[in-house]
């Protein structure tokens, strides 16, 4: 199936993901995994370190609207997924599975039409399924994981499973996962769904990359961060020991900027 699918063209993401593939490191993880595996995959910068000088996604600083903790003890929900996407610097189009059995047609369809145009399209994008494991008779219950390809003749997705001391990548009857999405999740009294996502519109307009010394943007994770170090610098700030006073035009730039922090920043707090 993979060999027909190469063949048909409709594999195109499989080798983006590929390079990124993770396993997740806790069993709640499978949301942050998938994210870090997306994030990556499509070269979004996270403007921030991971270790040394090296800036990378991994679970540990995806968590910026929750913490690890949390998410190791309850996992992340469809919306956690889709804010923690947006977040960190993608564009999102999630689309929620129905409530009512007589729209399931019309999502397998829009899941079909979405696994078919990614998986051949050369531009980085990434589709992410949030599914009932119980529903496809594997073990456990909510999941997410990237979907690496579509089989045009079976009708099948391929899914790479970040759970891979579980299951390797593997194929699933693309109606069958549509009615996994169906599937309510109890925490949420919610059913799940699907989501792609892709490098903002700003960032495809500069051809996927940012000239030298420029940003055309900032993830607000990433933004919150480095305001926060910056206001924290201006905060300790002691001008006139120092025995150097910036002029007051300097001065002035100085309250403006702590002010702009206070403002957009401290509400995410």
């Amino acid at each position: 199936m993979f060999r027909e699918a190469l063949l048909a063209g409709t594999m195109e993401s499989y080798f983006f993901l590929a390079e990124q593939f993770r396993t997740q490191d806790e069993p709640t993880f499978c949301g942050l995994t998938t994210l870090a595996m997306v994030l990556n995959s499509l070269h979004i910068d996270p403007m921030r370190t991971w270790k040394g000088a090296w800036r990378w996604f991994n679970e540990q600083n995806l968590a910026c609207c929750t913490g690890p903790e949390r998410v190791r003890a309850e996992g992340l929900s469809f919306d956690m997924f889709r804010s923690l996407a947006a977040c960190n610097g993608a564009e999102v189009q999630a689309c929620r599975a129905p409530h009512a059995a007589g729209e399931a047609a019309a999502f397998a369809a829009a899941f079909r039409e979405a696994a078919r145009s990614i998986s051949q399209s050369s531009e980085r994008q990434c589709l992410v399924v949030c599914y009932s494991r119980e529903f496809l008779g594997q073990s456990g219950a909510g999941h997410f994981s990237p979907v690496g390809g579509y089989h045009e003749e079976s009708e099948s997705v391929l899914v790479m499973d970040v759970a891979r001391f579980k299951y390797p990548p593997h194929w699933v009857p693309l109606e069958d996962l549509a009615r996994s999405m169906l599937q309510i999740d109890h925490d949420t009294n919610k059913p799940r769904g699907f989501l792609q996502l892709r490098l903002p519109q700003r960032v495809r307009a500069a051809g996927g990359a940012a000239p030298p010394l420029r940003a055309p943007f900032v993830p607000p994770a990433a933004g919150r961060l480095l305001s926060e170090g910056f206001a924290s610098k201006l905060a300790d700030l002691d001008l006139e020991a120092s025995g150097c006073p910036l002029p007051a035009a300097d001065n002035a730039h100085v309250a403006w900027a702590f002010r702009a922090y206070r403002t957009n920043y401290k509400s995410f707090s």
